[in-house]
C-alpha cells in the first residue's frame, strides 16, 4: 500500500476498519503524540504515558472492526484515552493505598513482588465473581468500573434506562461485597476502593 500520510481520517478509518495494519501504523503515528502528551499532562510520569498510549492503541485495534468512518476519529481517540487514564489512575490508587497499608503492617522491602502477587490474586478474584454474575449486569459493571463510563453513557451505550443502570450496578456491588474475601483489611481496602 502506498503512503497514507496524505490520506483523511475518514478514509484511513475504513482501512482500519477492514483490517489494512498500515492505516493503522497511520493511526497510531497520526495520533500517538497526541495522546502522549495528553496522557502526560494528567500522569505526570514518562513511561506510565507511553504504556497508556499502548493500551489506547491496542483497545481501538481490538475494536477495528466496529470504527465508524461517519465519527471524529480524533475525539473517539481521546474518548478511549480519557477512559483509560480514568482506569489507570483508579488502579494506580489503589495499588498505592495497598502499598501504603503494606508497609505498614508488614516488614517488607520496598521491591518486594509480594505486593503485586497479592494485589494481582485480588484483581484474579474479583473478575472471577463479576464474571458470575447475569450478562447484562456484568456488562455493566465492566463499563462502569473499568472503562470509567457514567451511568448515563451506559444508559444511552445500552439502550437502557439509567435507573436500570443504577439497579444493576447496585446489585453488582451488593454481590461483590458478599461473596468477595474480606479476611484481612486490605481485602476489605481493596474492596472499598474498587467498588467504592
Amino acid at each position: 500500500m502506498g503512503n497514507l500520510k496524505n490520506t483523511t481520517d475518514s478514509k484511513l478509518i475504513y482501512l482500519v476498519k477492514t483490517g489494512v495494519k498500515e492505516a493503522f501504523q497511520e493511526l497510531f503515528e497520526r495520533y500517538a503524540p497526541r495522546i502522549y502528551q495528553f496522557s502526560l499532562s494528567y500522569l505526570k510520569n514518562e513511561q506510565d504515558a507511553e504504556e497508556l498510549v499502548q493500551d489506547v492503541f491496542l483497545k481501538i485495534w481490538e475494536k477495528h472492526e466496529t470504527l465508524d468512518k461517519s465519527k471524529n476519529i480524533k475525539a473517539f481517540i481521546f474518548k478511549v484515552a480519557v477512559n483509560t487514564i480514568y482506569d489507570f489512575i483508579r488502579r494506580k490508587n489503589i495499588e498505592s493505598a495497598y502499598k501504603d497499608f503494606a508497609s505498614a503492617n508488614f516488614e517488607l522491602q520496598p521491591d518486594s513482588t509480594w505486593y503485586q502477587v497479592i494485589f494481582d490474586e485480588m484483581i484474579d478474584n474479583l473478575d472471577i465473581l463479576v464474571k458470575q454474575m447475569p450478562d447484562e449486569r456484568q456488562k455493566i459493571f465492566r463499563l462502569s468500573r473499568e472503562d470509567g463510563l457514567t451511568n448515563d453513557e451506559i444508559a444511552s451505550k445500552l439502550n437502557l434506562s439509567k435507573r436500570t443502570v443504577e439497579n444493576q450496578l447496585y446489585r453488582a456491588i451488593a454481590f461483590l461485597k458478599k461473596h468477595f474475601r474480606t479476611d484481612s483489611l486490605f481485602a476489605m481496602l481493596f474492596l472499598y476502593l474498587w467498588c467504592g
